[in-house]
């Protein structure tokens, strides 16, 4: 897998963001942040970090999980056995059984995306992700990857993913939309039963929400509180 900074400036908290799917660091720009360092992972081709979690950690006192999507699987695979080491956990539109009728992405939905992706249809799936007020936004800050490589991670992601209980979950805290049609809402809720689950107006991409990443953990300690 690839990692990008989207913020590094030094600062002694880090949020370590596993993105979603055929991303890479440009939807992500409109976020600032302030308080926060921000290491990105995306590409989840390969499955290896292409960092030391452990020297990391001794530069951050501070570690926060933030995953999303197709990352809050990836995240839990990559950082179990570091689960100590993060103050934050959060999972954001996405469960640990991504590909499944009841509790992920439907089968036949992610087959069909995979056998025939091309730039139309990944317009469609942004269209989906995207409510129309931030689609506009997400388009003109659109990842620049190939259809070629997105094409090859999603092929990738359907050879490695598996399910896990959610009993298993590294995430503390859970957001889910209310009008997730990439994993579908009620999925995600069945697949979280038992959770303290935060409901959230919008749809799967619910990023720009938020004008910061300092905002997004400042919703999530507001929804912590209720």
């Amino acid at each position: 897998m690839k990692s990008a900074w989207l913020h590094q400036h030094h600062q002694e908290r880090l949020i370590i963001f596993c993105s979603g799917w055929g991303m890479d660091a440009n939807p992500f720009r409109p976020l600032s942040a302030k308080q926060f360092d921000v290491l990105m992972l995306f590409d989840y081709s390969d499955p290896d970090l292409d960092f030391d979690m452990e020297i990391l950690a001794r530069h951050y006192p501070c570690m926060v999980l933030v995953s999303w999507s197709m990352g809050v699987w990836v995240g839990q695979q990559l950082f179990r056995s570091w689960s100590h080491l993060f103050q934050r956990t959060i999972a954001i539109n996405g469960t640990l059984c991504p590909i499944h009728d009841q509790l992920g992405i439907p089968v036949q939905l992610y087959m069909a995306t995979l056998e025939q992706f091309s730039i139309s249809t990944r317009l469609k799936f942004y269209r989906r992700m995207c409510r129309q007020q931030s689609l506009e936004t997400f388009l003109d800050n659109q990842p620049q990857r190939s259809v070629e490589s997105q094409s090859l991670e999603l092929a990738s992601l359907q050879g490695h993913v598996s399910c896990q209980d959610a009993g298993e979950a590294i995430y503390a805290q859970v957001f889910i939309a209310s009008h997730d049609l990439v994993i579908p809402t009620a999925n995600q809720l069945t697949f979280w039963q038992g959770h303290k689950v935060c409901r959230m107006p919008g749809s799967h991409f619910l990023f720009y929400n938020w004008q910061s990443w300092d905002e997004l953990l400042a919703c999530a300690d507001e929804h912590n509180s209720d």
